[in-house]
């Protein structure tokens, strides 16, 4: 079968649904492994080169990732190389974010987890779904511009699409099976570092951990005990929202390189723990976000959350230092997901664990 799909991809072929034949976009030269090469293949193009999605159901090494105790992000690109990939130079940038995400309850329910992911930069974003044998299937959005993809790139019939086999590790935000979501959020403070003797484990690392292994905010918790937390990224800190199908809500903060544990339904770029003094920034959309889940009794519509991602993304101008790249509002008890591009709020993708073929959602209060 590998000797088939390495013929197929030299001649420009990809095998499609009941193995029928249609035209590849782009090469994978790195990659040999047939379930890797089968994801691969899934990519589809949803919103003119800004939404892809991909169908990731080849194996991403999480346990062998969580023993070589990643600590950077660079640590995590020569895993993806050495362990994932054949070799080869894997591309990778990074670079400051702003973002908001909260959680509110239905009139019916529910529980809704809002997030806008703000960053400037040359990207494009993925919805991901992932099966791992032995966890939790979950969807992720992830920043492919972390992979070195920008905008139309993945399906533009040259670039090379091998290091698009670590985006389960590229995510941003994400929701499993169980109605467990996790987002992270950028803090502008030295990187955490702790050093207990635990096995470290990076942000992104310990995001798809809890995805797959955790069904309950306090299993996630659970899990971060266990490991010593490293940055990604070497200048700045990062924070957690976690939020499940009962309604828990709490953001995860390491204050000094001690985890702390916040009952709070909205987060920003600054930290919320009193020990730090309200360092960072994105204060007025975290009051935006308070001043509008008070006034509703911290229960929304998905319209009403989906406006309010709206009235705290930020636009893309010459002076601004940051944009929105998508807002995903995540339903917990339906386990879907609805997806807005670039604050286009006129076109929103929803996706569910059984269809991420990308429907377009109709609007409706």
């Amino acid at each position: 079968m590998k000797k088939i799909i390495l013929l197929v991809l030299s001649l420009g072929l990809a095998i499609g649904p009941a193995g029928a034949l249609a035209l590849i976009a782009n090469p994978a030269a790195l990659i040999s492994d047939d379930a890797q090469l089968e994801s691969l293949n899934t990519i589809t193009n949803l919103d003119g080169g800004r939404l892809y999605v991909m169908d990731y159901t080849a194996d991403y090494m999480l346990d062998e990732a969580l023993a070589a105790g990643i600590s950077t992000l660079e640590d995590l690109m020569v895993f993806v190389r050495d362990n994932m990939v054949g070799g080869g130079n894997i591309p990778y940038q990074s670079q400051s974010f702003a973002c908001s995400a909260f959680a509110a309850a239905t009139a019916e329910g529910g529980v809704l987890f809002g997030r806008n992911f703000d960053y400037k930069m040359d990207m494009t974003a993925m919805l991901i779904r992932t099966t791992p044998p032995e966890g939790y299937r979950s969807l992720s959005l992830v920043d492919m511009g972390w992979l070195g993809y920008g905008i139309g790139s993945l399906d533009d019939g040259a670039t090379d699409l091998s290091a698009a086999i670590g985006a389960p590790y590229a995510l941003m935000d994400g929701m499993n099976e169980k109605g467990l979501a996790v987002t992270v959020l950028l803090l502008h403070d030295k990187p955490t570092r702790q050093d207990t003797g635990k096995t470290k484990i990076g942000t992104t690392v310990a995001m798809r951990l809890m995805l797959d292994k955790a069904a309950t905010v306090e299993e996630a918790i659970a899990l971060l005990e266990r490991y010593d937390m490293q940055s990604s990224m070497e200048q700045v800190s990062f924070h957690f929202m976690l939020a499940d199908a009962t309604g828990r809500v709490a953001v995860v903060e390491y204050c000094d390189n001690v985890l702390e544990i916040l009952e709070e339904n909205k987060v920003t770029n600054y930290y919320l723990s009193p020990t730090m003094a309200g360092l960072g920034h994105g204060q007025d959309r975290y009051a935006i976000l308070e001043a509008a889940l008070a006034f509703k009794a911290n229960t929304l519509t998905r319209f009403e959350a989906m406006a309010l991602l709206s009235l705290v993304s930020q636009q893309e101008t010459e002076e601004s230092t940051s944009m929105t790249q998508w807002s995903a509002l995540y339903d917990l008890s339906q386990k879907h997901v609805t997806v807005a591009i670039r604050s286009d709020f006129s076109r929103q993708f929803s996706f569910s664990l059984d269809d991420i073929s990308g429907r377009e959602q109709e609007q409706s209060r």
